[in-house]
């Protein structure tokens, strides 16, 4: 009997109508095996299109910023590959993470020509952020900055998540690693490097302060003094001129807007617990544990003295050395990372360390406060070389030369005819001599790391490329 009269015949089973047909067997058509080839199939075919057919066919030209990196940081981006630094740092900054002349933060667009060359590959793009983008970290600290951070990063920055590198400082790894990071930023960078490598001359020679330690010697030697035997302040010459050289004019007499309250000072000083103990201290008097590697050392802020009547230690001064650094030392920008109002603040607390506000459990009070006067000498100063004509700022031609913007945006508080002595006495001081020194500094640089990547056979561009002038983004 057929299989449908069969079951047209079972008790209970209802009848199959008639011409309808059974459906087969079900059977898996897609096995673990060909769904296992089909993935990796699908996988290996994206990884060829994203990632291995632009390697081998997208060969942009050079960018006019492009530089090579010397043979001392191609080994440094080699450490920096092998500790997995880009993990947390990326190496590219995106049209939204700059900001129209906000100079500090990310000066330039990332464009493929700037990552040209083989010592660029492949390349250290990042993903993540969870520390800050470093594609135009050079020039913005000097090398001893990056010594103490790459030693202990709670040294620069108290709340830094970054583990300490202190592996490196053997066989001047850190070294290698340092060079890296300064160079990495193409010709731009390499012009702000210049113009700190600069701006560390001056304030060496000026303070009286020799080289900073190198390697591990910064971790157990007592902080840098400076010899004040050698200085001879120049003649007719405010002896903090060199130093207010390097603070835009118009905060030289300026005052602190806000008013001395308590909440103002326990605001100033709960920020200089959190961002500035590391190289100040916790007494305030510049010894920090990141000064020990640091030249010049922190400023110490326990002088009465230097408080009420220092040349340069002004709230104006103050305020503009927090908003914008001080490049040649270890001072660093916080105007990304701290208030107007916050910055002030700080200041306010600053004249208040004097009379033992950083001691625990010691909240600063408004007779705390230790009110700054312009000396006679500053006033005098100011009345002759503070003026309007002449002033770089009304000058209605635009000065397009990079190595005098770079001049201007390390030594803002000179004018382009004052001419200088630092106080040995003998250094000349002036925005020519700024701008010539910087230019033969960046020219060196990249003389060497061409002469370098020649000599490693890598593939370089037509000598021009080499020629092209460097910019100064977000300066302009």
């Amino acid at each position: 009997m057929s299989e449908r009269k069969r079951e047209e015949h079972t008790p209970g089973t209802p009848g199959m109508p008639r011409g309808w047909v059974r459906h087969p067997h079900e059977r898996m058509l897609i096995t673990p095996l060909v769904a296992g080839v089909g993935g990796l199939l699908a996988f290996f075919t994206v990884v060829a299109i994203v990632v291995w057919l632009p390697i081998h066919t997208f060969d942009p030209p050079p960018s006019s910023d492009w530089a090579p990196l010397s043979s001392t940081a191609l080994a440094g981006r080699n450490l920096f590959a092998q500790n997995g630094c880009y993990v947390c740092h990326s190496g590219y900054s995106r049209p939204q993470d700059v900001r129209e002349s906000l100079y500090f933060l990310y000066p330039k667009i990332s464009a493929p020509g700037d990552f040209w060359g083989s010592d660029q590959s492949p390349n250290l793009l990042g993903t993540e952020r969870t520390g800050p983008d470093l594609s135009q970290e050079s020039g913005w600290h000097p090398d001893d900055w990056q010594s103490a951070h790459f030693y202990d990063p709670r040294y620069m920055d108290p709340r830094s998540l970054m583990p300490d590198m202190k592996s490196l400082f053997s066989n001047k790894q850190v070294d290698q690693l340092i060079a890296f990071v300064e160079q990495r930023s193409g010709k731009s960078g390499l012009l702000r490097y210049a113009g700190q490598l600069y701006a560390k001359h001056v304030v060496l020679v000026n303070q009286g302060f020799p080289p900073p330690y190198t390697g591990f010697q910064g971790s157990h030697k007592p902080p840098l003094e400076s010899n004040d035997k050698i200085l001879a302040p120049p003649k007719n010459q405010l002896e903090e001129a060199p130093n207010l050289a390097q603070i835009d004019r118009s905060y030289w007499l300026a005052g602190d807007p806000l008013p001395v309250t308590e909440a103002n000072l326990l605001r100033g000083k709960e920020v200089f617990l959190d961002r500035c103990v590391g190289c100040h201290g916790l007494k305030g008097n510049g010894s920090g544990p990141g000064a020990r590697f640091l030249s010049p050392t922190p400023a110490d802020f326990t002088s009465a003295d230097d408080a009420c009547c220092g040349g340069d230690t002004g709230p104006g001064d103050f305020y503009y050395r927090i908003l914008r650094g001080w490049p040649g030392t270890a001072m660093e920008n916080f105007g990304d990372r701290l208030s107007v109002d916050d910055i002030w603040r700080v200041v306010l607390f600053i004249k208040t360390i004097p009379n033992g506000t950083l001691k625990p459990y010691r909240n600063p009070e408004p007779n705390d406060y230790i009110v700054w006067q312009p000396s006679k000498e500053l006033l005098a100063w100011t009345k002759s070389h503070q003026t309007l004509p002449g002033n770089i700022s009304f000058e209605k031609k635009a000065i397009k030369d990079p190595f005098m913007q770079e001049a201007l945006r390390v030594m803002p508080g000179l004018a382009p005819k004052d001419r200088l002595l630092l106080n040995d006495g003998k250094t000349p001081l002036s925005l020519r001599d700024a701008a010539n020194g910087i230019k033969a500094l960046y020219e060196d640089m990249l003389n060497r790391a061409w002469s370098d990547a020649k000599g490693r056979g890598e593939k370089l561009p037509p000598e021009s490329q080499k020629a092209i002038a460097p910019t100064v983004p977000g300066q302009q």
